[in-house]
């Protein structure tokens, strides 16, 4: 909010959820702007493994005001397979009927870094990638 802000003039509120409610101070279980009926709602993760704290905050925005979830944005799409054989962020999108975007997909990450030199280490060598990759074929969604 505050980058909308000061690169494009957008005035945006924000508010994000506590892992537990408090009765004190501004109490309750979010904290900032306080959600109104017909609020148009972002919701930005860090990284989306099962899904289960975008679900938890889904649930939470219907106790607090009658919300358009318009989309979520993910800094890391992990691509795991949910519960169904999709991704996890497909059964978001499927679940949910909001847009889905992720910043980068790990299988972008260990392309970009695969024997990539950084500050003289490499994280992803031969061997890591290939743990990585055997670890998206086990666990990962089915492209």
């Amino acid at each position: 909010a505050a980058s909308l802000y000061r690169n494009y003039e957008r005035d945006l509120p924000y508010c994000f959820n506590r892992k537990e409610a408090k009765d004190h101070g501004e109490g309750g279980s979010m904290v900032g702007y306080k959600p109104q009926d017909g609020d148009d709602v972002v919701i930005v993760e860090d990284v989306v493994t099962a899904g289960t704290a975008v679900r938890e905050t889904i649930e939470l925005f219907k106790h607090v005001a009658n919300v358009n979830m318009k989309a979520l944005i993910v800094s890391v799409d992990r691509m795991e397979r949910g519960t169904k054989d999709c991704s996890t962020l497909d059964e978001l999108r499927e679940d949910y009927g909001i847009a889905v975007y992720p910043i980068v997909t790990v299988k972008e990450i260990i392309s970009f870094l695969h024997n990539k030199e950084i500050d003289g280490k490499v994280y992803i060598d031969d061997e890591m990638k290939s743990k990585m990759e055997a670890y998206l074929a086990q666990y990962g969604a089915k492209a």
